[in-house]
């Protein structure tokens, strides 16, 4: 991914050497691999990947891969090498002590903008691979609601190992524990699934499966039993509140000004929107691009991320709707299940 971009980069700013560590998640988007341990040593001409003997020895274009030995410090000494480039994001401190003792006459540098700049982008493969998992996503979540219609499925946490198993049985994995929230407990954005019993009111569910590394990320709401018409009318304005944000997504357009037009939608309630619009997603759940308030951030070509504005009413409930989108000068909407509110009345 990018590697030869990155490489060209390196060139240009004089860097001799990048040094990635386990468990920097740009490992695995260099080598789209997941070893229990590894090194990745990059410079403007070579990368190599070292991997321990408990992992199956990969064979990958652009980069070697090596065993890594106990006696690996001692190989990687190397006084010429003046500026190191690291990811201060993961980079603990006892690796930074070891690179000080490596290579003591060399400067260590912060490399992880630009990483975070690459992965932003996404490339057709990583498209694909995200597409998957959104479709995983979107599959699980409709096979829920017939679940849900069989009275089989009694707790919060009921709902969520039955769509963590739904992701594994149709080729992925759990991108992040999944969080249901019944009534109350949904005016908690970040809610953690619990023992509660299932019971009349909206049920909100924010999942996701993961597809060879890459994650979808998906919230939607269900009523258990029939909603009042305030409760509708909350519903409603919070989908127009997403599908106005969506509909206004264009290339140079601010992640900042599309957070505004949702709470506009949102009028005398965007008080209760506790958040920010969205986040980008790839092989992390959140990552760029940000929803920050800096102007410069805006919508650009390639790039994956979410649309998700809530409104939290403290002790009562919450909701919120997010989709995961793909623009390429047109938004793709990933996540396809329905935003149509269900109805289960499944207590009669």
């Amino acid at each position: 991914m990018k590697l030869k971009l990155f490489q060209q980069y390196l060139q240009k700013q004089k860097i001799d050497l990048i040094f990635l560590v386990h468990p920097d998640i740009n490992i695995t988007y260099f080598t789209q691999l997941k070893p229990s341990f590894s090194l990745l040593l990059i410079t403007s001409n070579k990368a190599s990947f070292y991997l321990t003997k408990l992992d199956s020895f990969p064979k990958l274009k652009n980069i070697s891969s090596q065993i890594l030995k106990k006696s690996w410090e001692k190989k990687f000494g190397n006084q010429k090498v003046k500026i190191i480039g690291v990811n201060k994001e993961s980079l603990t401190l006892t690796y930074q002590d070891k690179l000080k003792k490596l290579f003591p006459q060399a400067k260590l540098v912060d490399v992880s903008g630009i990483l975070s700049e690459l992965r932003s982008l996404k490339s057709p493969q990583e498209i694909a691979k995200i597409y998957r998992a959104c479709k995983i996503t979107s599959d699980a979540f409709n096979y829920l609601v017939k679940e849900l219609k069989t009275k089989k499925l009694k707790t919060e946490q009921d709902v969520a190992l039955f769509l963590e198993r739904e992701f594994r049985r149709r080729g992925g994995e759990v991108a992040f524990p999944t969080i249901i929230a019944m009534g109350k407990n949904a005016a908690i954005p970040h809610h953690l699934t619990s023992n509660q019993k299932l019971q009349p009111g909206f049920l909100l569910i924010d999942c996701g499966a993961s597809y060879k590394h890459y994650n979808a990320d998906m919230t939607r709401m269900i009523y258990l039993g029939t909603p009042s018409a305030s409760e509708k009318a909350f519903y409603d304005l919070l989908l127009k509140s997403q599908e106005n944000a969506i509909s206004t997504v264009k290339e140079r357009i601010s992640f900042n000004d599309l957070d505004k037009i949702a709470r506009k939608k949102l009028g005398k309630y965007s008080s209760k929107f506790v958040h920010s619009l969205g986040h980008g997603i790839g092989l992390e759940v959140h990552e760029a691009p940000s929803f920050s308030t800096d102007p410069q951030n805006s919508v650009t070509k390639n790039q994956v991320f979410t649309i998700e504005p809530g409104i939290y009413f403290p002790h009562k409930f919450g909701l919120r709707i997010e989709d995961t989108l793909y623009f390429d000068g047109k938004v793709r909407i990933l996540t396809k299940a329905s935003k149509k509110l269900v109805s289960l009345n499944i207590f009669k």
